[in-house]
């Protein structure tokens, strides 16, 4: 294993990346400036050693859809396990994140909130343009809520119908549980 310089962990500790202890943390809004350290942490992590889990901390409101699944994706890429745990807002692409962690190894904050929504994104231009943008908002809305679905134990049709009524769909860490969104309930002393 390559010897790393204490000031360059430090510097990434700072940005919610603790590489002694293989955590990362996403408390911010799901965007491209925030889940660049943690793209960068979990492949430096998987670099220095592909078997240890990885623990992934989530707090969020959610955010830009394209970035979760990046994030998803990139979890998914790795080869070490990567174990979430949900405390605080676990809100809208947050959810799948959560979800996405390694069967077993998912764990909720009892005083946890989740909320659960259809995605939405912002359209404007010309009649022609607005129908390949519909189109494709549809297409990777129902790829969202398969991802959902295959992570927890609820259908796509019971997930599609609570991101639709109503609008922002709240439940509870126990909730959580039993609809298969994480495993445990995290309560460490």
């Amino acid at each position: 294993m390559a010897e790393i310089d204490k000031d360059w962990v430090e510097a990434y500790f700072d940005h919610g990346v603790d590489v002694t202890n293989r955590r990362v943390f996403l408390d911010q809004d799901i965007d491209s400036d925030s889940i660049s350290p943690v793209v960068k942490g979990l492949y430096l992590m998987e670099t220095i050693d592909n078997t240890k889990p990885i623990e992934m901390f989530i707090s969020s409101y959610g955010g830009y859809v394209y970035d979760a699944l990046a994030v998803y994706d990139i979890m998914n890429t790795v080869k070490c396990p990567v174990h979430t745990f949900g405390y605080g807002k676990v809100m809208s692409s947050a959810v799948l994140l959560i979800a996405a962690g390694k069967p077993g190894h998912r764990w909720v904050a009892p005083h946890a909130s989740f909320m659960h929504h259809d995605w939405s994104a912002g359209m404007e231009g010309k009649a022609q343009e607005l129908e390949t943008l519909i189109k494709h908002n549809d297409a990777i809305g129902k790829k969202w809520t398969n991802l959902l679905a295959q992570h927890t134990n609820k259908d796509f049709r019971w997930w599609q119908h609570r991101s639709r009524k109503p609008a922002d769909f709240y439940f509870s860490a126990e909730e959580a549980l039993e609809w298969g969104v994480a495993d445990s309930m995290w309560k460490e002393k």
